[in-house]
């Protein structure tokens, strides 16, 4: 309350105190907690976020000293960050955030550190995952100031995607280092999206066999982009991505867009692409048919 007054009625503010203060309302709860989550609208600080926790229900208090530790991390302080974390978080959400600090950390000594002992850092880490979110954080943090570095941060991730996926999660893995890739060498993010087109190609073929049995993608001969399923969803994001390269290089967002060999991703993913570069959102309940009857690429859009 007090935030407004201040800000519409400034020459009324001291009377108002004054009157809080006589009526012993300076310290009530519910107003400090008015006043603390008032003052996280907007682009919250450390202190602001860090006050609003204290008062907020214990539903959302970790939620609050996440952001806390987040927004301190962003800020580059690190040390505050990680005394958030060990006093106030626990579980996976206190990993999550030291993963975080482990991150910028890195990012901050990559500038003088040999690329090996990059490397040895990222050794440490136990999963694929976290080895290409570190490497991809590492190489965004110094491409303006090293672009070598990144590029060679970029090939490691690289060197961990390059095989055949086994689950949709290796797919999401070789889409964020293709995505990275756009903004230092896009030629490359071609080259790690190149295969996975050729497997989504057997992967939708599998399926096209199996509808009816196992699987249904295929309605009548025409296939729903829209059916909720990884494989859609992963040509979805195969489009999303070809959509960002082909703000650079049209004609080979459009050529490897029509290396799927069914006529529905094929569609898809050029129109994720026309959208894309004309900065078009798809419609909320848009369902998207496809058929290749007549020896074309059709569409039939229709709206729920």
């Amino acid at each position: 309350m007090m935030p407004m007054i201040d800000q519409y009625l400034p020459s009324k503010a001291a009377l108002v105190r004054q009157k809080m203060t006589e009526l012993g309302m300076t310290n009530n709860p519910l107003q400090n907690m008015i006043q603390s989550f008032s003052a996280v609208q907007g682009e919250p600080t450390t202190d602001a976020l860090l006050q609003a926790a204290q008062y907020a229900p214990p539903q959302v208090q970790s939620r609050l000293y996440q952001q806390a530790a987040y927004k301190a991390i962003d800020d580059g302080d690190t040390a505050r960050a990680r005394q958030i974390a060990n006093d106030h978080l626990q579980n996976n959400v206190r990993d999550a955030v030291m993963q975080r600090i482990d991150f910028k950390e890195a990012s901050k000594k990559a500038e003088g550190a040999r690329i090996d002992e990059i490397r040895q850092t990222v050794a440490r880490l136990q999963t694929d995952n976290e080895k290409i979110d570190m490497l991809i954080q590492v190489a965004g943090d110094v491409e303006k100031t090293n672009q070598k570095l990144a590029v060679q941060l970029l090939e490691d991730a690289r060197q961990i995607v390059n095989h055949r996926a086994s689950s949709y999660d290796q797919f999401e893995q070789q889409l964020k280092v293709a995505h990275a890739y756009a903004s230092v060498d896009p030629s490359r993010s071609f080259e790690v999206l190149d295969p996975g087109i050729s497997q989504l190609n057997e992967l939708l073929s599998a399926a096209a066999t199996l509808s009816g049995f196992e699987i249904n993608m295929f309605r009548d001969g025409e296939m729903s982009i829209q059916g909720g399923n990884g494989l859609t969803a992963t040509v979805n994001r195969f489009g999303q991505e070809l959509a960002v390269l082909a703000r650079s290089d049209f004609e080979r967002s459009d050529a490897l867009a029509g290396r799927f060999q069914f006529a529905e991703p094929r569609i898809m993913t050029r129109l994720s692409i026309v959208q894309g570069l004309l900065g078009v959102k798809p419609l909320s309940g848009q369902r998207i048919f496809f058929g290749n009857g007549g020896g074309g690429d059709n569409v039939v859009i229709r709206q729920d």
